[in-house]
């Protein structure tokens, strides 16, 4: 084995330094989620505030982290994770000074919203910085990661009301807002030594979409407001947000860099679907923590420590089913057993009254912890997989977006159907919603056959890499770069699993060190004549489209990548860049004896080019993370099937690594 091969397991950890600032970024929202409910009633009396009043210090938080969560994702997206995660620690640090000496209720109730905005950037910047390290090392299974990071979320929503009491008891409420202080310290001194510096993108500089962002912002606060308290004479305020909404689609499908992209969420089907499943999987668990807990100690007689207690076991069961099924990242198998227990639990309300014993309670809560326990986590994995990388933040705060539309929906049916106090009849009108909820839940998954095909696909990857080593061994002393395809008609296209834009970057970053090393870097154009002349012409069950239906430029290759004095181009009008070119030529007239091959598409030009070069004697490295298909599947089938059998596979920051060591030797 060689050096670099031996390195390759190095290379392929995941950074653990990232995980204390992730996790501390990740918990701030459900530690001011979960101690406020403790503190409401003394902060009521201490303001002579009535409980419609106090309700605006949690409904003030979920506003503004529903709206803030796509936002700050969208911002992550753009510049970066570093200055995004400080800035939110900042501004929960700001709110926790606000709160612990706000001298009225409307002065709290800002705190809350600025705790709302402050925290919401935690979860995109953790997601955005597990793709990265994915992308990195190679390891695309964030399954351990994703699992610590729930397991720390859930252990704060068990903990958070303790806390809070114990906070209370010692230091009055204002204590409940003072822990922040703390906290964000903590985030902005591991965030400022431990998180990477934010890259600048090497493409065109992103735009921020304002008057997109304040459209959304109108829409979702109006569709929020209205859903909390619903009444025939506030259909206005839903009138708003249909208006608002209106205006936010017409906008986002004619701007040409949109706050979200509208066509390509709508394009990507399987994101659609699990956002679904988030909504509808948390109405039912927000309806039974708010309805069940109600009804312990309203229907049942208990006391609100009695209640806890047998709520324990729920929080406790739902960590321990995360801890042991966490780094198995399949999704729907999961997804499935966690519907058939939502609907259980669901049913058993039906038979509680006042004189249930209290073990029975216990069951009812150990059930539901187990869909606690495994959708999080599933939908989690399922988005990671699902999203479009580039976006790995927006997606993030937007899947956060509809946990909160859930929670929300749900305390409206808890005021729908617990008009007259949680009583036992009550409980059972909610259970009957709350079965029809979970059954659409399981439906939803039950019919999902991508997340099937996902599951098949984890699978197959988990029995490969028993099998493949896909570690880059070696770059040979005269090793070229070519690059597939990346001009202006291609590189705008909705590919997958990596953008356009992010392909162009990574293979801009592998030019650039190559040139600085005097090693070729080829540039490979495709072409052809308005009426498809000159292209290949086969007949094909999926006609090309003829240049003439092209925008004009579509063939010139995009200006970040060059050409630069000495590259070589190559013109081609077939898939692979070796038939009917001088490629061959050119290489060995410049005594290359590898090539590193990236563009778009996977399955098509690259692989073809791939194919040509092994046949052509060529030692050939595929850069995996530097290219990208119009179809997951056909690019899963080439990464996985093809390429390790006519190369050595590797990431860009790995052949970047060993092209450090090579020119060093």
């Amino acid at each position: 084995m060689t050096a670099a091969a031996a390195a390759a397991p190095a290379r392929s950890r995941f950074d653990r330094g990232l995980i204390v600032p992730m996790i501390l970024g990740v918990v701030l929202n459900p530690v001011n989620s979960s101690m406020i409910a403790i503190a409401l009633v003394p902060i009521g009396a201490a303001f002579g505030a009535p409980p419609a009043q106090t309700a605006w210090l949690v409904s003030g938080l979920y506003l503004a982290t529903s709206v803030g969560q796509p936002v700050m994702g969208k911002l992550v997206d753009t510049y970066g994770v570093k200055p995004l995660y400080l800035a939110g620690a900042a501004l929960t640090g700001v709110a926790g000074v606000l709160g612990t000496f706000a001298p009225s209720l409307g002065v709290l109730v800002a705190a809350r919203v600025l705790l709302g905005f402050g925290t919401c950037a935690g979860y995109p910047a953790a997601m955005s910085l597990i793709r990265r390290e994915g992308e990195r090392t190679g390891v695309d299974k964030p399954a351990g990661i994703l699992t610590a990071l729930s397991v720390a979320g859930q252990t704060i929503a068990v903990l958070g009301p303790t806390a809070g009491g114990l906070l209370i008891g010692l230091g009055g409420w204002r204590a409940v807002f003072s822990v922040n202080m703390p906290l964000s310290l903590a985030c902005l001194v591991f965030g400022t030594l431990l998180l990477p510096k934010a890259e600048r993108s090497r493409t065109k500089a992103a735009r921020f979409d304002v008057p997109g962002m304040v459209l959304f912002a109108g829409m979702l606060t109006a569709l929020l407001l209205f859903l909390m308290n619903p009444h025939v004479k506030d259909l206005w305020v839903l009138g708003i947000a249909l208006v608002a909404g209106a205006l936010f689609a017409w906008r986002e499908l004619r701007v040409a860099e949109p706050f979200i992209d509208l066509r390509l969420l709508g394009g990507n089907v399987p994101v659609l679907r699990t956002f679904l499943r988030t909504f509808l999987a948390y109405v039912v668990s927000y309806a039974f923590l708010y309805g069940y807990t109600q009804w312990l100690e309203e229907g049942r007689g208990l006391s609100a420590s009695a209640a806890g207690l047998v709520l324990l076991p729920t929080f406790g069961f739902a960590i321990v089913v995360t801890t042991l099924t966490g780094r198995r990242p399949e999704v729907w198998r999961k997804l499935v057993v966690s519907g058939v227990f939502l609907t259980v639990c669901c049913g058993l309300l039906l038979f509680l009254d006042g004189s249930s014993p209290i073990w029975l309670l216990v069951v009812v809560g150990i059930v539901s912890g187990v869909p606690q326990g495994l959708t999080n986590l599933a939908n989690q994995n399922a988005l990671y997989f699902q999203a479009d990388p580039a976006r790995t933040g927006a997606y993030a705060g937007l899947l956060r977006t509809f946990v909160y539309l859930g929670a929300i929906v749900a305390s409206s049916a808890n005021g729908a159907f617990l008009t007259h106090g949680a009583d036992t009849p009550g409980l059972r009108k909610l259970a009957v919603f709350m079965i029809v909820v979970a059954a659409l839940f399981l439906l939803a998954t039950l019919l999902d056959r991508q997340l099937r095909r996902l599951d098949a696909r984890i699978g197959e990857e988990q029995h490969e890499r028993k099998d493949i080593s896909m570690a880059l061994t070696t770059l040979d002393e005269r090793t070229a770069l070519v690059v597939i395809d990346l001009q202006q008609g291609i590189v705008s296209a909705p590919t997958v699993p990596h953008s356009g834009p992010e392909v162009l970057e990574r293979s801009v970053r592998l030019a650039e060190a190559f040139r600085a090393r005097s090693l070729p870097v080829v540039l490979v154009r495709a072409t052809m004549a308005p009426d498809q002349s000159d292209w290949a012409p086969g007949r094909t069950d999926t006609p090309s489209r003829g240049a003439a239906s092209r925008p004009e430029g579509w063939d010139r290759i995009v200006g970040e990548l060059g050409p630069r004095e000495g590259d070589i181009v190559v013109t081609k009008r077939n898939w692979g860049a070796f038939f009917g070119t001088d490629l061959d030529l050119q290489l060995r007239r410049r005594n290359v004896t590898q090539i590193v091959l990236t563009g778009v598409a996977t399955s098509a030009g690259v692989e073809s080019t791939a194919r040509s070069a092994h046949e052509h004697g060529y030692h050939v490295t595929l850069a995996t993370d530097a290219m990208s298909d119009l179809d997951a599947d056909t690019h899963h089938h080439s990464i996985t099937k093809i390429f390790p059998r006519l190369g050595e596979t590797a990431t860009t920051e790995e052949i970047l690594t060993e092209l450090e060591k090579t020119a060093g030797a």
